[in-house]
């Protein structure tokens, strides 16, 4: 037995999420399916982070152990000619034991971009274009976005079923605002250990809500957030625009 680590990229559109469902394709259901296709063999993969339907990834980290005797180039070779399209192993390592990645990871990189203006056909499906941005106001955005960094306790800004108890205390390390050209879009750069269900969907989603309205003023999303409430009106950023770019570990950590 052997154990590795796999670095995936994938185009989130047409799956269901990243975790396994047993009526939907998934990115790690498509992961393992192929892999007994091609190799015979069963294996259960761990993502560093659990995409929602619709979110994408350049850099999601994973693990798996496999009897499989086969060098890893060939391996990595002949499992990618297998794999749908929309997803593409980008490294195979074997590591010295079978690690989870979401629980050791230092820190996570998210992107998420609006599209300022219409988008054209090649980056469509990886940014938002909210019906609102003609009245988009970027340095109320900014400030807005402002009031997330640091810890805090983010139950107004992610989704918990009826019943379920959940920490929802988390730290955003950075939240930065930059120009992208060759999208015609801004991107949302957010940095942290570790983030919530839709969290950053409706972080985004919210902050522009307020800098595209005249009639509402940043301190309304203080106010939401020092009042913890998960019932919200305000808009929730689209799946498609958010992407899992980079995932830091601590150097201790074999992976």
């Amino acid at each position: 037995m052997a154990f590795y680590k796999a670095i995936i990229a994938y185009d989130g559109t047409d799956f269901a999420g990243w975790q396994v469902q047993p009526s939907a394709e998934t990115v790690a259901s498509a992961l393992q399916n192929t892999f007994l296709r091609v190799f015979g063999e069963k294996i259960s993969i761990l993502g560093a982070s659990r995409t929602d339907a619709g979110v994408h990834a350049l850099s999601q980290v994973t693990t798996f152990e496999s009897n499989v005797d086969a060098p890893i180039e060939k391996m990595l070779r002949a499992w990618n000619a297998a794999l749908p399209e929309a997803i593409v192993i980008r490294l195979i390592e074997e590591i010295p034991k079978r690690i989870n990645p979401c629980f050791d990871a230092k820190q996570k990189t998210y992107y998420y971009h609006i599209f300022t203006k219409r988008p054209l056909p090649m980056w469509v499906r990886y940014g938002w274009f909210p019906k609102q941005i003609r009245n988009f106001d970027l340095k109320k955005f900014k400030e807005a976005l402002k009031i997330f960094s640091g810890e805090h306790d983010f139950r107004s800004f992610c989704k918990i079923e009826k019943g379920e108890e959940r920490e929802t205390i988390r730290t955003v390390d950075s939240i930065e605002v930059e120009r992208c050209p060759q999208m015609r879009a801004i991107r949302v750069v957010i940095r942290g250990k570790g983030f919530l269900r839709f969290q950053i969907r409706r972080m985004v989603g919210y902050a522009l809500d307020v800098a595209c309205r005249s009639d509402v003023s940043v301190s309304l999303l203080r106010d939401i957030l020092e009042n913890p409430c998960p019932e919200q009106n305000l808009v929730k950023a689209d799946a498609k625009g958010l992407c899992l770019r980079k995932i830091v570990y601590e150097p201790d950590v074999e992976l």
